[in-house]
């Protein structure tokens, strides 16, 4: 009996010391989707966990500084998508004469209807590749001109729109005493930390699997409520984002 008294209080001691932890030992696992649908770990992800939300930060210094409209980013999305339809069919032919050329290689009879054909249709895609080659390039330099013009007139845009030193004191008032603590996921997609009981906010931004162009970005909300905790951070519950 007094080893079961035993038990039964070391129980009860647990509980206790549980339900009154004031941390939470977050296991954040972070994935994707590849252009297949299948579901895959994103690892290397630079993840922040904030006391406060920083998309509202950012909202609130725009009503103050009044920094106009954001520049328009319709015209480099669209060559983003040209250059990366220009780009794909060149590495597509470039992959086709690979093809070709192996399978003329095992013809031995370099006098045969069936060489003669690889050997012709080789002739056209190197023709095809050349074309293709030049396609990409030409929307490459558009694009990367197009695509600097942007960048210098947004970091212009963030500059009026959230200045540094505003910033800066604004997030020191919502962080307080909390501690801001930054992880990186692991191979597998997972990151873990400990952070005081209450509201925070995963901050981070993750390449889509497969494109050039997209990222994953999250910030979302999260009630740590002591103990250990699993959060999620999927294509689901993230915004997609261009990347220029």
């Amino acid at each position: 009996m007094g080893t079961a008294r035993s038990i039964l209080a070391a129980g009860l001691l647990l509980v206790v010391a549980t339900g009154c932890s004031t941390e939470t030992d977050l296991t954040i696992t972070a994935r994707g989707e590849s252009a297949e649908g299948e579901t895959v770990p994103l690892s290397n992800v630079r993840l922040d966990v904030l006391p406060y939300d920083i998309d509202e930060l950012y909202s609130e210094l725009e009503a103050e500084t009044q920094p106009g409209a954001e520049p328009s980013a319709d015209s480099i999305r669209q060559l983003s998508q040209r250059y990366q339809d220009a780009c794909a069919a060149y590495r597509s032919t470039a992959d086709s004469i690979e093809i070709v050329q192996r399978r003329a290689t095992a013809i031995t009879d370099r006098t045969s209807p069936e060489y003669n054909a690889a050997f012709e249709e080789y002739q056209t895609l190197v023709a095809r590749e050349r074309q293709r080659f030049d396609d990409c390039q030409s929307v490459t330099d558009t694009y990367t001109e197009v695509r600097n013009q942007y960048r210098d007139e947004r970091q212009a845009w963030e500059e009026r729109a959230w200045p540094e030193e505003r910033f800066t004191a604004q997030e020191a008032e919502r962080i307080g005493e909390r501690p801001v603590q930054s992880v990186e996921t692991e191979t597998d997609g997972t990151a873990a930390l400990t952070v005081p009981n209450g509201r925070w906010w995963i901050l981070g931004t993750a390449p889509v699997p497969g494109s050039i162009s997209q990222q994953y970005r999250w910030n979302l909300a999260i009630e740590a409520q002591g103990g250990e905790q699993a959060v999620e951070l999927t294509s689901e519950n993230a915004e997609l984002e261009p990347v220029f």
